[in-house]
């Protein structure tokens, strides 16, 4: 037994020994006692073990995951004859939109870019790209400054010590051929642009794009241009828009690039979606569906269809609504603690789905079958809905955003290039280019797509542009234009402890005004409502009695389906939503239409409802 210095009493030893016994416990215990079983672990939980097995740290069994060249991006980069991979950070899906946006505005004969999801490829590849090669980065933080669920495992590599990032250990990355790498400095052959996506009213600011950053710069690598910052709180399109403008030039001289990139081109893209139109299809796919079949673990790819068991308007007498919403996660699986959020699936609006048609010339077709798929065979996203065949209509209403403003690259970029009349290319271009005019007109009347389409056949009749000259979008470049529709993330504000199945949301009803006389002209109106909330004051209107049309007992002709959702003092319309009359409630609220999902083995007047979280 080893002698006990002079001066220290055996109950100090007890209690120093203890201490040190429960700390060590502590930190190991995933260790000493095993982790969770997954159907134990909370979301966060599930997200980090995920995580953790794919840095390469300790997963199941122990052992480092082996070098798989499926999960290369190097090699998939060269083998697709690119020179450039761009990796987004995106947990609402903004930051990848804008990575794939960016793919197309570099792109030249000597920029070859590929956009790649980290969380499909290995970090431990990434030294391996050559001197005449980049990549960038685009990246979102997420909650309160962590890193993208799809960037988890590399941020985890990058910044061992999430703490002090600085602190961090140099990742094992994997040998390339051609050189011998740095101990302290195994990326020094790589050059990199980083532009951050993030919202200044949170106090870490940028977080995962600064600290990814600076571990890049640590561990030897050089940075093309400065670090983009985008603010969500203010104009994060503006923000992109700059940084684009700054660093492209040097991007294209890093790689070579003798000529600039022409600014004024306004021929008409390449598209990146092909539609095939089907008379009939074995399965079409018009209800939102995510996947078909079971899973074992819902995500985000893969939500679970929760009953909503209970909706109530908190403030029936004040003027605004605040929802109180609570779901049913019995058999997800799911279970939750403070701090998680809950993402709601919406759908959009029945008038604003069919003003976009309308629009678009698609109304006659809007219940085609059609299959979306990529041109490019090495675009990582090779469908660009979640199922195989759907509609037009079901698009629209499901899987697209078609309520937000236009940004201006896109009219730049993917509006512009249509515009066949002087009188399209006179309202357009202004819009275009000039960021004041965007801002007054598209930002502040929140022109959506299909807004903007209404704007310039405006335009063209009054200056009686001929028939053979006037507007039109083809719908390759309109599914372009519209992000994928994602999910809202909103605090549970139940208890995980108390409620564990039945979490609840609260929300605030959004609707504003437009401020521009030009919205005020506009088809539906100036009045503009917030997907989610609306969808979800949809569903309390739903479940408490308003009326829903039934498509074989209704007046033939209108455009609404089974488990519509309309105001009892709604008017049946005789072509499409759009059309039938503003109603609004005594809050001076608009009641907008809403295809809903009945419950599955519930009848339409038992007013059960799925809702995807």
């Amino acid at each position: 037994m080893a002698a006990v210095p002079a001066g220290v009493e055996w109950g100090d030893m007890v209690i120093v020994s203890s201490v040190i016994i429960g700390a060590a416990t502590f930190l190991f215990r995933r260790y000493i006692f095993g982790a969770k079983p997954a159907h134990e672990q909370t979301i966060a939980q599930r997200a980090a073990a995920a995580a953790a097995a794919q840095t390469g740290a300790l997963p199941a069994g122990g052992a480092r995951r082996p070098y798989d060249p499926e999960r290369d991006m190097v090699v998939k980069m060269r083998n697709a004859g690119k020179n450039v991979v761009i990796l987004y950070g995106s947990q609402t899906g903004t930051a990848e939109d804008f990575a794939t946006r960016l793919g197309k505005d570099i792109h030249s004969a000597a920029v070859r870019p590929l956009v790649l999801d980290p969380e499909q490829y290995d970090w431990q590849c990434l030294a391996s790209l050559g001197s005449d090669e980049l990549v960038i980065f685009v990246l979102a933080t997420a909650g309160e400054g962590e890193a993208t669920d799809n960037m988890e495992a590399w941020f985890a590599a990058l910044a061992s010590d999430a703490e002090t990032p600085e602190d961090s250990e140099v990742p094992e990355f994997r040998q390339p051929e051609d050189r011998e790498l740095d101990e302290d400095t195994p990326l020094q052959e790589i050059s990199y642009a980083m532009f951050g996506l993030g919202n200044n009213t949170y106090e870490r600011f940028n977080h995962h794009a600064r600290v990814v950053d600076g571990r890049l710069q640590a561990l030897g690598a050089t940075r093309v241009g400065e670090r983009g910052e985008g603010d969500d709180d203010a104009d994060i399109e503006e923000d992109f828009a700059r940084w684009k403008e700054a660093t492209l030039p040097l991007i294209r001289q890093h790689l070579g690039s003798t000529t600039p990139l022409e600014s004024g081109d306004e021929s008409p893209p390449e598209p990146t979606w092909k539609i095939a139109e089907a008379a009939a299809a074995q399965r079409v796919w018009t209800k939102g569906e995510f996947f078909e079949g079971a899973v074992a673990t819902h995500d985000s790819r893969h939500p679970f269809a929760a009953p909503v068991t209970a909706a109530m308007d908190l403030t029936p007498t004040a003027d605004r609504h605040v929802l109180h919403v609570e779901v049913d996660l019995a058999g997800s699986g799911m279970r939750h603690e403070s701090g998680d959020h809950i993402g709601v699936y919406p759908t959009n609006a029945d008038e604003e789905v069919d003003l976009l048609l309308s629009a678009l010339g698609l109304l006659d077709r809007a219940d085609v079958p059609i299959a979306v798929r990529a041109t490019d065979p090495f675009a990582p996203q090779q469908s660009l809905f979640p199922v195989e065949t759907t509609t037009y209509r079901a698009a629209f209403r499901h899987y697209l955003e078609i309520t937000a403003p236009v940004p201006r690259a896109q009219i730049a970029s993917l509006v512009l290039p249509f515009a066949r009349s002087e009188a399209a290319r006179n309202y357009l271009r202004p819009l275009a280019v000039d960021k004041d005019a965007h801002a007054a007109t598209v930002a502040a009347g929140c022109m959506t797509p299909a807004r903007l389409i209404n704007g310039v056949h405006a335009a063209e009749r009054q200056a009686g542009t001929p028939d053979e000259e006037l507007f039109v979008l083809p719908v390759e470049a309109a599914f372009e234009l519209c992000p994928r529709l994602q999910a809202r993330l909103y605090s549970i504000s139940s208890s995980g402890k108390v409620h564990p199945e039945r979490p609840t949301i609260t929300a605030v009803v959004l609707q504003y005004d437009a401020k521009t006389e030009q919205a005020q002209q506009a088809k539906l109106g100036a009045r503009r409502c917030g997907v989610a909330t609306n969808y979800l004051l949809g569903v309390l209107r739903y479940l408490r009695g308003d009326r829903a049309v039934d498509l074989e007992s209704a007046a033939a002709g209108h455009a609404l389906r089974t488990g519509c959702l309309v105001s009892d003092s709604t008017e049946l319309p005789g072509g499409d939503a759009s059309s039938a009359a503003l109603v609004s409630d005594g809050k001076n609220h608009v009641l907008q239409s809403f295809t809903l999902q009945p419950a599955p083995d519930s009848s339409l007047d038992a007013r059960a409802l799925t809702m995807p979280v």
